[in-house]
């Protein structure tokens, strides 16, 4: 398989290593990262694919790996994140006063949105943190807010399986101010991204 980086030929360090995927991923991974890139994109064939099944393919005549600087798409992921903070804020608020007002007809789709909302905003902030190389004792709060956030999400888990409907209004408000939190993480991130040459 013929390998190119931003259109430009790569060659393994080994005749070993290109049968290899995962080696080859690796090696690759090397590469860019020495340069401060990470890859956005593999098409193999003209087939996109991520990471995962690129390493389980069998066949392919030539692999393509678009790259971005870290720097850059840390700082545009970070900042979408915390563009949209307050829109998760606004929902968490919005669903606690219709659980409240015992609005029980799209509670699984509101439950839904929210967790599939508050998981993408983790994730963002996640990624950022291992593609920037920071350490959790390098986030003031991060760890205790990462605590109660799973603690507050167990209790909404435990009140939706048991149809305490109130009681998740109760804990979907206590989970607000942890929210807010990841606002000064990923402020935090955000200096640590712009400070990188």
């Amino acid at each position: 398989m013929k390998i190119f980086i931003d259109g430009e030929p790569f060659n393994p360090s080994s005749p070993a290593v290109s049968k290899s995927k995962q080696q080859l991923l690796e090696e690759i991974d090397e590469e860019i990262l020495g340069k401060g890139l990470t890859y956005t994109t593999i098409t193999v064939d003209g087939i996109e694919m991520d990471s995962s099944a690129f390493t389980r393919l069998r066949k392919g005549r030539e692999a393509h790996f678009q790259t971005r600087q870290i720097k850059s798409l840390v700082i545009e992921s970070l900042q979408e994140a915390m563009n949209y903070l307050p829109r998760l804020i606004d929902g968490t608020q919005k669903i606690a006063s219709e659980f409240e007002r015992k609005e029980q007809e799209k509670i699984n789709e509101h439950l839904a949105n929210f967790s599939e909302g508050l998981d993408w905003l983790i994730n963002v902030m996640q990624k950022s943190q291992l593609l920037l190389k920071v350490e959790d004792s390098k986030l003031s709060g991060k760890e205790e807010t990462i605590v109660n956030l799973n603690k507050y999400l167990k209790n909404i888990s435990e009140c939706f399986e048991k149809g305490r409907i109130m009681e998740i209004a109760f804990h979907m408000r206590q989970i607000i101010p942890e929210i807010k939190k990841i606002s000064d993480y990923a402020g935090q991130l955000l200096e640590i991204a712009n400070l990188m040459k």
